[in-house]
């Protein structure tokens, strides 16, 4: 037994969005990679080698399908990939290292019924476990205003290039392609932990449109959360690190929509910002997981290489 906890655990890397790309997403890319996002994510493999854990020996990459359901990725891209980690490293456990929604695609495998046991920490990096409202703004209307104030960030140019891309299947209905095609933009809508985000100007009266009356409901997010301490009962150790003092979209300014099949819940016209988030993500979603705590004064993107004083401490 000692010999086996003194054995060091291999890391699975979780991406986030738009972290992964291969001819399966986007025909003509290749085999499985970084893609949009290799400019963020090899620099940190990078440091990780130095750190000892060289790539597909000590560290491996999960990478997966984000169009898909979140609960689909666990099990068809996570679980293999952590089997392959074992079965390389003759570890009998891993660390997760995850970021964004990388760190949702996690949760769905250790809160699975198929759970292998086999996962002794989860360090989670500007993971929503309570949602973002910029996906709302997506998925209900496929875009994100202009009106919309917070600044402009990498992950919304990800975004509109894939959504253009993705429209060229249903020309003209961008809404149709989306919901057929993106479906875990859903998964990454607001959850109930989140709180009501949409805030509705009618007849020169504003007011929060309760979450239970939304149509626009993240049914699995709400599960996630319901059923978050099975993680502690299953022994994993949970790590959290949220980005702060970057402006991020907080609420929703909407307005009635006259359209039937666009913005159901409300048209987005503006936002209400605060700098307690990573520009992506509000610290309170990250922290709406069960979990030690650590705030990191990075951006989306830059939270993984500023936080590498805390990672060299929790995976010595």
């Amino acid at each position: 037994m000692s010999s086996i906890l003194a054995q060091k655990a291999p890391i699975v890397f979780v991406p986030g969005l738009f972290g992964s790309m291969s001819d399966r997403i986007i025909p003509g890319t290749g085999d499985w990679g970084f893609g949009f996002a290799r400019t963020a994510y090899e620099p940190f493999i990078r440091l990780l080698g130095k750190m000892g854990y060289p790539l597909n020996e000590q560290l491996f990459v999960a990478f997966y399908d984000w169009r898909r359901q979140i609960d689909i990725s666990a099990e068809r891209f996570l679980l293999p990939t952590i089997e392959r980690a074992k079965q390389t490293t003759g570890s009998p456990y891993v660390n997760l290292v995850c970021h964004s929604m990388g760190g949702l695609v996690a949760r769905a495998y250790v809160q699975s019924g198929y759970y292998q046991n086999d996962v002794d920490q989860l360090l989670i990096f500007a993971t929503p476990n309570a949602g973002s409202p910029v996906a709302y703004s997506y998925w209900a209307g496929g875009k994100l205003p202009r009106s919309v104030s917070a600044k402009r960030n990498v992950i919304e140019l990800y975004m509109n290039v894939y959504l253009a891309y993705l429209e060229q299947s249903i020309p003209f209905h961008r809404i149709q392609a989306i919901h057929r095609h993106f479906p875990s933009l859903l998964d990454l809508t607001p959850s109930a932990a989140y709180g009501d985000y949409l805030l509705e100007k009618n007849q020169g009266v504003e007011a929060f449109v309760p979450y239970e009356k939304m149509v626009v409901k993240n049914q699995y997010m709400d599960y996630l959360n319901a059923t978050m301490g099975i993680i502690a009962a299953r022994n994993i150790r949970v790590t959290l690190v949220a980005g702060i003092g970057h402006e991020t979209i907080h609420y929703l300014r909407t307005v009635p929509s006259l359209s039937p099949d666009k913005w159901i819940d409300g048209r987005v016209v503006g936002s209400i910002n605060s700098d307690a988030g990573d520009g992506s993500v509000m610290a309170n979603s990250v922290f709406a997981l069960e979990g030690e705590r650590y705030y990191v004064e990075a951006t989306h993107l830059e939270i993984l290489y500023k936080s590498e004083p805390l990672l060299r401490q929790l995976l010595e």
